[in-house]
């Protein structure tokens, strides 16, 4: 990196919430970037077991790093106020429980400058204890059309929804923010996000390590409401991508994600909530019912046909047929 010239400041917005055992990782691997012009925005979300006093011993520590204690109001809410704060020309995010690589700062700003994009992603790494898998890598630079870059991100494989493996300029976010008390913001808003840049670059080197907790929102007990958040999170971004015209195959992903919802739902004690559920996934895609089996796959129109035609005596079968094949994804 040329540093005989000012380089842009960055700010990264860290949102932190009882992570005490993960919190230090974290900032050490942000305050050691090779891109040192950085803003660090540490938003305590409320923490109870320590986490905000080992933030506030960084900030005596590192000039960069700003803490800001708040009462817990969800991660949503901390991310909007650190946007709110940022003085940065370019965003960044890191969740306090993950950690980077020393260079991706650095790496994502010198693959957007270089292409001339507004966003610029890197790939990442699964950390879970005592195992790490790289979901994606590649050497091939990527320059995407926002149009391109969407379809990716509907995809959800290549370009994830996911804020924290991309670098932004700031002013994408103008106006933007987002949505509280749910589970799934960031795919809410990235689409949107995408939308308003001229271009996205993406090359396949994985820099961020997202840390899998089994106690952590995402990924503890299952829970159908959390699911059906993301099932309406990729609602909203099919009826987005249809009205502006980007593409019309969208709503494959919904009947798939939708199918794939009630499948995990039969594998649950039925109840009030998770009968309504069925009851709004199923309006939601009987919208789209023209789509035929080819393009949804015969599986999953198979599937179709038979929630439509006997809901009860598809969860019989399906619950026969998990059983035997011994799924341990769900508890019952």
């Amino acid at each position: 990196m040329d540093e005989t010239k000012a380089l842009p400041l960055i700010s990264i917005i860290v949102p932190v919430y009882n992570v005490k055992d993960y919190v230090e990782k974290c900032l050490d691997s942000i305050c050691g970037q090779s891109y040192t012009n950085l803003e660090i925005i540490v938003m305590d979300d409320g923490s109870t077991d320590g986490s905000g006093e080992l933030c506030d011993a960084y900030a005596l520590k590192d000039q960069r790093v700003k803490v800001i204690h708040r009462d817990n109001r969800g991660v949503s809410t901390v991310r909007n106020e650190g946007l709110d704060i940022a003085q940065g020309e370019y965003i960044g995010f890191v969740d306090g429980d993950d950690w980077v690589d020393g260079d991706m700062y650095e790496f994502l700003y010198e693959l957007l400058i270089v292409n001339e994009a507004d966003i610029s992603v890197c790939s990442h790494y699964i950390e879970r204890p005592n195992r790490r898998k790289i979901k994606y890598v590649s050497d091939e630079v990527l320059n995407l059309t926002p149009r391109d870059a969407i379809r990716l991100l509907v995809k959800d494989d290549i370009v994830r929804n996911y804020l924290w493996d991309k670098l932004f300029k700031r002013e994408l976010f103008d106006g933007l923010r987002f949505p509280q008390n749910t589970c799934f913001e960031d795919m809410a808003v990235m689409y949107r996000v995408f939308y308003r840049a001229r271009k996205v670059v993406m090359k396949g080197q994985p820099k961020y390590h997202y840390m899998m907790r089994t106690d952590s929102l995402i990924g503890s007990k299952y829970d159908p409401k959390k699911e059906y958040q993301m099932f309406l999170a990729v609602y909203e971004q099919n009826r987005f991508i249809l009205e502006k015209g980007i593409w019309d195959e969208t709503p494959v992903f919904v009947i798939r994600c939708g199918i794939h919802l009630i499948d995990h739902i039969m594998l649950v004690h039925p109840s009030s909530v998770t009968e309504e559920i069925i009851k709004n996934v199923l309006v939601i895609i009987r919208q789209y019912d023209e789509i035929k089996w080819r393009q949804i796959g015969i599986a999953c129109a198979v599937k179709r046909w038979a929630i439509y035609k006997n809901l009860p005596v598809y969860r019989l079968v399906y619950r026969f047929v998990r059983s035997i094949l011994k799924s341990r994804n769900h508890r019952f």
